[in-house]
């Protein structure tokens, strides 16, 4: 027959399809999952997805018509057929105008054997098209067996957006005409014109319209959406609003504008795109570390990223999400907004919301990009003959004291220096860094029918570090699927699986990786120049050389390791295997009356292993060091979200919604480190080959969240609106008096512009003001602190004997009475448009107070217990958003779109335990003595912003003029000037050493989004930045060491014609006894070098991405049978102006806890600059 010979060669022809254009990277990829339980789920969901399929085709193949017509007109049959089956009709009013009454009875028979049966003696005949039946003119032959002349024309085609996707419903018209038909749910269509002069006029709501002039061909149209509407839906969390509707501040970013800009991380891509979300890449090692904060950090320990939800599912990992996949991204920032999540919300809410199909033929997208990236800068550091230079010139000044003269030991010869000269020694940088090749592919396939639709993709992204040896790799499966199993009931379910694995040598954050003596990017800007990185047996010169006439004299970093050593002969390899998985049914009760139930789950496992081989610094002396870390993580949830919309008199419209929800988390992992291996070959692999373990542990941990949550919309009159919620959270890991914690909102909102004093201004298309305030909790802390522990690994001979005995000893003391952070907010908002739309505005003020912030106090020596968690402590955070945006061009070649948005946030701590500062670890270790007992670079004090820096105040130097008062301090002109706080003629830690010398908090930031479009050329471009910040330039400690620095600053040292300098003099150990400066009243400092010498500015401006486009006409694709093929080259991180002198402003260590650890500078892995080219095809 001929329906089913049709239905089912299309069918095979789409599989057969479908498999060849999957690539051979995607084929490699699904071999490449390596656990089994993973190939079977994937097994099972092909499975399914095939299995549905062809259910769905053999539904229609075997549908069955039942008709009892007496005399009915064809169109009524026509509709009678098309109610009883899946089938839509295309069909013109005229072609009913001589068609004869039916009088026709049938039961249950096939439709293929209907169809014949109702066209007979008709003027008019059917063409099957897929799922479509077509209603033309029946073409007759003249007697003269000629065909009859007529210069109509009959019109085929689709319709589709710019993504390649079908749109049903649109409407076509012969312009100048009545005459006019409408796009089925393939977005095909078929008109009969007039003659080939005619012009199809297509319009569709939210589209731009079009025009286009009647061809014989078959012809794709593509519409191009409108860029904003106040008719959009926006994602809020358990549930939709339209836009007009949101009463809270909500940001939203749609997903072609996070991929017009190619970028391979989500999180980046929304980076300065909305107002009151800091994006900061603390570093740029491939896969590396990034932080989101809104509306700035709320908790001192508890955390304060923001919580991320993709498709419902809450606490994904943003930077594994495949940016290609997003529909859209809502960023949820005011406590109206983000109460709902109740003890997860209050540090902000991002929902992600994937792609998913529509119903059509198959749609295929297919993106592939290739390029390379390179170290933005280096750092200006001294030639291998510059430093040689130095070191004899610091070498000249240990030359004793005038009664016990030395003769100074210089480590050059004229023939060494010259020699560097010419050969310019070893360039480290050059070593260490090169150009990373960066290869991204991409493949979905969406499509389906009314009852099942599908969304399908595969990624693959290879990425090479700029630092030798380090890499990043990750694979992303993602299958969405819709099932509409009848007019009540609707199902899906989602699949995301994301491998990822990655090797960086350990690189910043000081102590928290090893001793930064051994890390890489730490000792590329510490190890000396003139020693080569290999002796003349092609071994590791694993440390400086020395000089001197016998090759004794130490003039650099002796303890420093060879950087090329470090990078390449040590192992870290990171696997990461995610699977995540929701399901949902949704239950249409009555009218206006849903239910919704949803089940998910995340499993995520990870295991780490280190390696440190001999060749190492912390290999080198222990036969090899490694560690090897396992961690299992679980995640389950389930929502039963009860929804009931109305709409009542025409004015009041009313959505009330109900949730009640469960949450668990288990974990378990384990640790073991172990040196004194037999072999590096085998290393970590080959624990038994370990002389010698360590250290060993293992931990389960287990937690549950019961929530439920009510909240009412109210909008009367499409005026006034009102938004209240009330959320209760239960949580296991408090106290026993305050598991519970309650979390109301409330919001109003006016929409002036639809108010008759205002409709009459035709400028204003939106002006609404808004007002909202709210309660959110933190409960992110680990499990059983509220609980009395005991803990292993104390162990000693407690039965007399040598042998030592498994001991424990007390862990922690309980707290019964520990209970949520609790963070309030108040929000002043108002969004304007004017002209229609073509300029739009959003202000939003805010002021969040958190109180009970979870600090460990002090208790007394005699509990046993040195701190016990607590609910000590507030702060406060304020601040001012402003997003502006608009279409200053959009004519009909020439169109630009722009956006901008600034935030300004000021945090100040409100309270703390005894209202004594709160010292932040930032513990480096290496020499560079910014936290030790008694003092630290960070704190936190009662009136003070949150990221203040505190230390001595650097001077400058003490000039020529100035010799006298430097006398008085037991210093010399050229010496280091310290300002004197209390005037007491000395330095010391308590009365000098406790200065603001920075904050690490911007004034504010900022981003500047534009598209520039003409004709087939698209040029899309970023600017992001941030003003006010300062940044400790740890780095410089070491570099600017007149020892053994290789900072050109050290050129710029203090002499008697340069005395405007903060380099301290080269003054010989003689001079300064000749001076006779007494006593130094300098001392008191110690080896403290909280210095505000090291304090730099850090702000920037930044290029962030710039990316050209070029589309192919539409024309030239008909031919080939492409819908839509775009090339394009683009560039990140293509300039940055800044006067930092590090690698990158965009850097922060220590950012393991919570607030208070941004705007260090420890040797991060630098962020890098890329070019990439790339195509985008759909077909």
């Amino acid at each position: 027959m001929q329906f089913d010979t049709l239905r089912g060669n299309s069918f095979a022809c789409y599989t057969k399809e479908a498999h060849r254009l999957l690539s051979d990277r995607m084929r490699c990829f699904l071999r490449a999952l390596p656990v089994s339980k993973l190939i079977m789920q994937m097994k099972l969901i092909s499975f399914f997805l095939i299995a549905i399929c062809i259910q769905a085709s053999a539904s229609v193949s075997a549908q069955k018509i039942t008709l009892a017509e007496n005399k009915a007109s064809l169109q009524k049959v026509l509709r009678e057929i098309r109610r009883q089956s899946d089938f839509d009709f295309i069909v013109n009013a005229r072609n009913f105008k001589d068609t004869r009454p039916l009088t026709i009875t049938v039961k249950d028979m096939p439709l293929e054997d209907v169809l014949p049966l109702i066209f007979t003696n008709q003027p008019v005949e059917y063409v099957l098209d897929n799922k479509t039946i077509i209603i033309r003119d029946r073409i007759t032959n003249t007697g003269s067996g000629a065909m009859a002349v007529s210069n109509e024309l009959k019109v085929s085609g689709t319709i589709m957006n710019d993504k390649g996707e079908p749109l049903s419903g649109v409407s076509v018209v012969e312009k100048g005409t009545q005459n006019g038909v409408v796009t089925n749910e393939n977005g095909r269509f078929s008109i009969t014109v007039k003659d080939a002069s005619a012009v199809l006029q297509i319009t569709y709501v939210g589209y731009k319209s079009r025009e286009v002039k009647a061809s014989v061909s078959d012809v794709s149209i593509v519409l191009e959406s409108e860029n904003s509407s106040l008719s959009d839906i926006v994602v809020v969390g358990y549930g939709v609003q339209k836009k007009s509707d949101l009463t809270g501040a909500v940001s939203s970013v749609k997903g072609s504008d996070l991929t017009k800009l190619p970028t391979q991380r989500a999180d980046q891509a929304l980076q300065g795109r909305a107002a009151g979300v800091m994006v900061q890449n603390t570093d740029g090692a491939p896969g590396g570390n990034a932080i989101i904060r809104i509306r700035g950090g709320n908790s001192i320990t508890g955390g304060n990223n923001a919580l991320v939800v993709v498709d419902g599912i809450q606490g994904v990992n943003i930077s594994t999400i495949n940016p290609n996949d997003i529909e859209s991204l809502e960023v949820l920032k005011d406590a109206s907004a983000t109460a709902i999540y109740g003890a997860r919300g209050a540090n902000g809410v991002i929902l992600i919301t994937t792609k998913r199909g529509n119903a059509g033929k198959p749609v295929f997208n297919y993106g592939l990009s290739l390029g390379a990236q390179q170290l933005n800068h280096k750092l200006d550091l001294l030639s291998a003959g510059d430093y040689a230079r130095k070191a004899n010139a610091w070498a000249a000044t240990q030359n004793g004291t005038p009664s016990a003269p030395i003769d100074p030991v210089i480590p050059f010869t004229s023939d060494q220096i010259a020699a560097l000269d010419a050969s310019g020694g070893t360039d480290w940088q050059d070593v260490i860094y090169r150009n990373g090749a960066v290869h991204n592919q991409q493949l979905s396939i969406s499509g389906g029918s009314e009852s099942v639709r599908y969304f399908v993709s595969g990624g693959y992204m290879n990425q090479q570090g700029i630092v030798v040896n380090t890499k990043y790799v990750r694979y992303n499966l993602r299958s969405n699927l819709d099932l509409k199993l009848n007019r009540w009931l609707t199902a899906g379910i989602n699949l995301n699986v994301i491998k990822d694995k990655g090797n960086v040598p350990p690189v910043g954050e000081g102590t928290r990786y090893g001793d930064i003596l051994g890390q890489v990017i730490n000792t590329v800007a510490r190890f000396d120049p003139a020693t080569p990185v290999y002796d003349a047996n092609g071994n590791y010169n694993f440390k400086a050389l020395k000089g001197g006439p016998d090759g004794t004299k130490i003039y650099a970093d002796n303890d420093v390791w060879n950087p090329l050593a470090t990078a390449k002969e040590t192992k870290t390899d990171k696997n990461n295997i995610t699977n995540e998985i929701s399901t949902f049914l949704e239950f249409r009760l009555l009218k206006g009356l849903s239910l919704r139930v949803t089940g998910a789950a995340t499993i995520n496992s990870n295991d780490e292993q280190h390696y440190y081989s001999t060749k190492t610094q912390p290999g080198r002396g222990v036969s090899g060091l490694g560690d090897l870390t396992t961690n299992k993580y679980e995640y389950y949830q389930n929502s039963n979200i009860l929804t009931y919309n109305t709409t009542f008199n025409e004015k009041h419209a009313l959505t009330i919604t109900g949730v009640a929800e469960q949450q668990l988390i288990q974990s378990k992992g384990s640790y073991i480190n172990a040196q004194g291996f037999f072999s590096d070959e085998t290393g970590i692999n080959d624990l038994g080959g370990a002389s010698q373990i360590n250290e060993r542990s293992s931990s389960v941990s287990k937690q549950t969240l019961n929530s439920f949550l009510g909240r009412v919309n109210y909008v009367f009159d499409e005026k006034y609106l009102v938004t209240a919620s009330y959320r209760a959270d239960g949580s296991s890991v408090f106290g026993a008096n305050n598991k519970w914690g309650y979390f109301p909102s409330a919001a109003v909102a006016w929409r002036v512009s639809e108010e008759n004093f205002i409709k009459d201004i035709k400028a204003i298309s939106n002006l609404k003001l808004r007002a909202s305030w709210g309660r959110t909790g933190n409960q992110a802390i680990q499990p059983y602190q509220t609980l009395a522990t005991v803990a292993s690994g104390f162990n000693y001979p407690y039965d007399g004997n040598s042998t030592t005995n498994i001991g424990f000893a007390l862990g922690r003391a309980a707290n019964p009475d520990l209970k949520w952070e609790t963070t309030e907010q108040t929000n002043l908002g108002i969004d304007l448009g004017l002209f229609n739309d073509r300029l739009f505005a959003t202000v939003d003020v805010y002021k969040k107070t958190t109180t009970d912030l979870l600090l460990n106090k002090q208790v007394e020596a005699y509990t046993g217990f040195s701190t016990i968690l607590s609910n000590v402590g507030s702060i406060q955070n304020r601040g001012l958003e402003i997003a502006i945006g608009g279409k200053p061009l959009a004519g009909r070649d020439l169109r630009w779109t722009t956006s901008a948005n600034i935030s300004f946030n000021r945090s100040k701590v409100l309270a703390l335990l005894d209202n004594k500062p709160l010292a932040i670890r930032t513990n480096t270790g290496g020499g560079y003595q910014i936290y030790a007992s008694g003092f630290s670079l960070k704190y936190l004090q009662i009136g003070q912003p949150v990221d203040q820096m505190r230390g001595y105040v650097n001077l400058g130097t003490w000039s020529e003029a100035e010799k006298d008062a430097a006398k008085a301090m037991g210093q010399a002109p050229g010496d280091p000037k310290w300002k004197d706080v209390n005037k007491d003629g000395k330095i010391t830690l308590d009365a000098d050493g406790q200065e603001v010398i920075g904050n690490a908090t911007p004034k504010f930031i900022y981003g500047w989004n534009n598209n520039i479009s003409y004709k087939n050329f698209d040029l899309t471009f970023l600017i992001q930045g941030s003003y006010g910040n300062d940044i400790f330039n740890a780095v410089r400690i070491k570099t600017e060491n007149p020892a053994n620095g290789l900072s050109v600053n050290l050129n710029n040292r203090w002499t008697t014609d340069n005395q405007h300098t903060n380099v301290p003099v080269f003054l010989s150990s003689r001079e300064r006894v000749l001076l006779d400066l007494g006593s130094n009243k300098t001392t008191g400092m110690g080896a403290d070098q909280r210095s505000s010498r090291w304090v730099e500015d850090g702000s920037y401006l930044r290029m962030k991405n710039i990316t050209l486009t070029y589309t192919l006409p539409e024309s030239l694709l008909n031919s080939m049978r492409v819908n839509r093929l775009s090339v394009y080259v683009t560039a990140t991180n293509l300039f940055t102006i800044t006067k930092y002198t590090g690698y990158d402003p965009e850097v922060s260590s220590f950012n393991a806890g919570g607030a208070g650890g941004l705007g260090i500078d420890l040797s991060n892995y630098p962020t890098a600059k890329a070019f990439m080219f790339g195509i985008n095809l759909t077909f």
